[in-house]
């Protein structure tokens, strides 16, 4: 059994992570790569997983590594793996919520053997599948549907969270509105989930935000 101890800042105590079981290695997938491989050395294609979902591979060979980003099309949820370019093995792995960085980050010596894993939703009280719980309800935003966005002009360019201030900070855009905003942006407390601050875009309108100001 490995015991991993790392610090998140402003904590007065380190959280220890106990590694009991090493997750499944993940290797480079050499054989599509050279299949699809443009001349830049890198490719893109589209494909379908084993549980029915559409997602786009991007894969590209840097100078001592392989990386490779998954996406999963039409919401904002991303895989990125790095891989060691003589072995082929996973050295780091993240997942990410639009600019979030969510779940476990893993980092793998070349061996392939797990030797760092960060819960880097362990800050949040109100996790981020309740965020968007949250903007469902009270305002009708679907955070994981970009498909919905575009239909009901909630196209969202970023969200954010930030340790330090406990907040999440969410952007719109707003089209072109003569002396209006130029995105709408909702600042949320991380912690009670309550609505710090929204800058509105005047022509919606959000009849069951009972936490708005």
């Amino acid at each position: 059994m490995q015991v991993i101890i790392y610090k998140i800042k402003k904590m007065s105590l380190p959280v220890t992570k106990v590694i009991t079981k090493t997750p499944q290695m993940r290797k480079f997938d050499l054989k599509a790569f050279s299949k699809h491989k443009k001349k830049n050395n890198y490719c893109r294609y589209i494909k379908t997983d084993d549980n029915g979902v559409t997602i786009e591979t991007y894969l590209i060979e840097n100078k001592d590594s392989y990386q490779e980003t998954i996406t999963y099309l039409n919401t904002p949820i991303k895989k990125r793996y790095m891989y060691n370019k003589n072995t082929l093995n996973t050295t780091k792995e993240i997942v990410s919520f639009y600019d979030c960085i969510i779940g476990f980050r893993r980092e793998y010596n070349e061996d392939g053997v797990l030797i760092a894993e960060i819960d880097c939703d362990a800050p949040y009280k109100l996790s981020w599948q309740k965020l968007i719980k949250k903007m469902k309800t009270e305002y009708d935003i679907d955070l994981m549907d970009k498909l919905d966005q575009i239909k009901n002009n909630n196209s969202v360019s970023s969200v954010s969270r930030n340790p330090q201030r406990m907040q999440y900070v969410i952007r719109i855009p707003c089209e072109f509105i003569p002396h209006g905003i130029s995105e709408e942006r909702f600042e949320i407390d991380a912690t009670t989930g309550e609505i710090i601050s929204h800058i509105k875009n005047k022509e919606k309108i959000y009849p069951n935000a009972n936490c708005d100001q």
